[in-house]
């Protein structure tokens, strides 16, 4: 199965290794990706962590189909903070892209971007983007 967002390529057969492309951020991107990767819960809204391929902490995965998500990835082109389709949870400023098959929601931080790719088969989304909010608040400015 194929996932895709704007930039990103994740793959995954069943529940096994879920492939997904890695951001280029610079250096302190990194380490700011690198703290956040302490945080983060390994059940996501009733989903469970999955094994990525290749191991960074710029990538993270949960459930199946997998929910995807790549820190230190460019901000979106189209981000406009007055758009409707940016929310705020719990502090979080979060930027929403449709797709036809996922949808990418990337929070908007200072030191690094967070990219969370959703197939659209999870209606709901918003329990994802409170736990991750949390992690995001704690280590990404």
């Amino acid at each position: 199965m194929l996932l895709g967002a704007s930039v990103a390529a994740v793959s995954a057969c069943g529940p096994g290794t879920v492939t997904i492309a890695l951001p280029h951020p610079a250096g302190a991107v990194m380490a700011s990706c690198a703290r956040l990767v302490n945080y983060l819960p390994a059940v996501l809204d009733g989903e469970h962590a999955r094994v990525v391929s290749p191991r960074s902490p710029l990538v993270h995965a949960w459930g199946s189909p997998p929910v995807v998500m790549r820190c230190g990835v460019p901000q979106p082109g189209s981000f406009d903070p007055a758009s409707p389709q940016t929310a705020t949870v719990n502090g979080v400023t979060w930027f929403q892209e449709v797709g036809a098959d996922t949808v990418t929601w990337t929070a908007i931080r200072h030191d690094a971007d967070v990219e969370l790719i959703v197939p659209t088969s999870y209606e709901a989304q918003g329990g994802f983007l409170v736990e991750l909010s949390r992690a995001l608040k704690q280590t990404i400015p």
